[in-house]
This record gives structure tokens, C-alpha cells and sequence, in this order.
């Protein structure tokens, strides 16, 4: 167990670098750094907030905004012919998570750069960092999602029976976002290009996903390409469980299978050169 008190003590004093120790032991030893986990969320989120008038009243205003610009650009193009209020459930649901994956995956490859004082100078197992990013950008979608809720409600839109298999989905968000963060982190962290290439190319991802179009309008000779995207099964699935639409558990099913496989090995690849990060840096 790495307490707080221990984590100031080696700031302050040469880096240890943490033990080679089994998996199990490993997971327990993360998990009994969950303050941690807490007090470093909270300062990811003081950090970026603390200069602004509206402060984390951006975390909720972001995704909105930015649903709100696509609902009528979108709505021009593909001229939507149901409610406006319709079209902007629809984008939201799909925004939210992958707005959560982008900055979660983004962020990852980031942070131990931004704080490496961190990591130079303290001992406790690093999954503890991405492991507070995920805890403050889950906070935000849960923020969100309970927003998408409130409209739903006030437009007479419908929450699906199968509500019940959000914690599902979310698990599966999570672990991939997760698990990609930390399988390509060392890889960007010898070879800085690669993480200012990802920063270029994953927002661009956002137009390769069925959140402004349905699957049905993509050409079927891609369709079986297109669905190898964990990403798109993941967005069905969530639209599936919150509204009521037919869920697909064979989409699913694949979707968190793909998941579960991505984090295992990137929390092998992670766990495998943890030792080294501050090396990389």
C-alpha cells in the first residue's frame, strides 16, 4: 500500500522504482491508492478550471455546444425532416461517449509528460494517473448523461426497458478507452510524433462513427469493415439501452469483447515498461 504520506515523503527524496510484483498484487495495490486516484482527479480538474468565470460548468457546456452546432449543420445537410429536438438527442447520445473515449485516450498520452514531476520523484504504482483521468472524465458523462436524461423526459422521448445494461456499456467504454490510452503510451512517449499525429487524426474520428448518420446509410460493401469499429458497436449498443430501439446482443457482445482484449494487453504492455516511464520522459 502506497498511503499519501509515503507518496510526499518520496517526493522529496530519490525515485524508487516500484517492484516487480504479480498481477493480483499489483491490482491491490492500485486499488488501495483509491484517495489517490481521488485527490489527483480533483486536481486535473482544478487545474483546468480554476481560471474560468463559468469553471466546471464547462465540462457540461462543451459536449452541448458542440452537439448543438453539428444538430444544425448536420440537419442541413442530410436535411432532417423530424424535430430538431429529435436530431439533438440523437447526436448527444452518440457525442457523449466518444467525447468520454477522445479525452480519456488523448489525455493518457498526454499527462505524464504534463506531470512529470510526478513521476519522477514519487513512488505508487502509475496506473494510479490514467486511472484519474478516467474518474474525471467519467465524472463528466455521468454529468452529461444525466442532462440527455432531463431532455429526453421533457420531449416524451422514451427510456428503454433495458436501461438496466448501462453500467454494461459503460464498463466497456471505459476499459477501451483505458486500456488504448495506456497500450499506446510508451510508443508515444519514445516517439513524440506519434502523440501529436494522434491529437490530428482522433477528432476526425467523430465523422467515421454512426452519430450524425444511422449504419443503414452506410454503403453495404463497407459494413463489414465499418462494424469492426468497437467504437460503432458501442454507440449502438448505448442508444439501444437508452431509448427504445431493439439491442443487439450480438453487437454487444462484440463490442465488449474487443474491449476486454485491448485493455488486457494494454495493461500487459503498460504494467511490462511501468518501471521505465520516468525514463521515457
Amino acid at each position: 500500500m502506497y498511503p499519501l504520506t509515503k507518496v510526499v515523503f518520496y517526493y522529496n527524496s530519490m525515485l524508487i522504482y516500484p517492484d516487480n510484483t504479480s498481477t493480483i498484487k499489483y491490482i491491490k495495490e492500485v486499488l488501495d491508492n483509491k484517495y489517490l486516484i481521488l485527490l489527483l482527479s480533483k486536481k486535473w480538474v482544478r487545474t483546468k478550471y480554476e481560471d474560468s468565470f463559468l469553471g466546471i460548468g464547462w465540462m457540461v457546456l462543451n459536449p452541448i455546444i458542440i452537439t448543438v452546432i453539428y444538430t444544425i449543420f448536420f440537419g442541413i445537410i442530410f436535411n432532417i425532416n423530424h424535430k430538431g429536438i429529435d436530431y439533438f438527442l440523437y447526436i448527444y447520445s452518440g457525442m457523449l461517449p466518444w467525447i468520454f473515449f477522445q479525452d480519456v485516450f488523448l489525455e493518457i498520452l498526454d499527462i505524464f509528460t504534463k506531470e512529470h514531476h510526478i513521476i519522477k520523484r514519487t513512488n505508487f504504482p502509475r496506473l494510479v494517473i490514467p486511472l484519474s483521468v478516467v474518474l474525471t472524465k467519467l465524472f463528466q458523462f455521468i454529468i452529461g448523461l444525466l442532462l440527455l436524461f432531463v431532455v429526453a423526459f421533457f420531449s416524451g422521448k422514451q427510456i428503454s426497458q433495458n436501461i438496466f445494461l448501462l453500467p454494461v456499456i459503460l464498463l466497456q467504454l471505459v476499459l477501451l478507452s483505458l486500456g488504448l490510452g495506456i497500450m499506446l503510451l510508451v510508443p508515444c512517449m519514445v516517439y513524440r510524433d506519434l502523440k501529436h499525429l494522434f491529437k490530428f487524426i482522433v477528432p476526425l474520428g467523430v465523422y467515421s462513427l454512426p452519430i450524425f448518420y444511422r449504419v443503414a446509410q452506410v454503403n453495404i460493401n463497407w459494413t463489414r469493415y465499418y462494424n469492426l469499429n468497437p467504437m460503432v458497436a458501442f454507440i449502438q449498443s448505448f442508444r439501444s439501452i437508452l431509448f427504445k430501439e431493439e439491442i443487439r446482443l450480438g453487437v454487444l457482445a462484440k463490442g465488449m469483447s474487443l474491449s476486454v482484449i485491448v485493455f488486457i494487453i494494454g495493461f500487459l504492455i503498460f504494467k511490462k515498461y511501468e518501471k521505465r516511464l520516468s525514463d521515457f520522459i
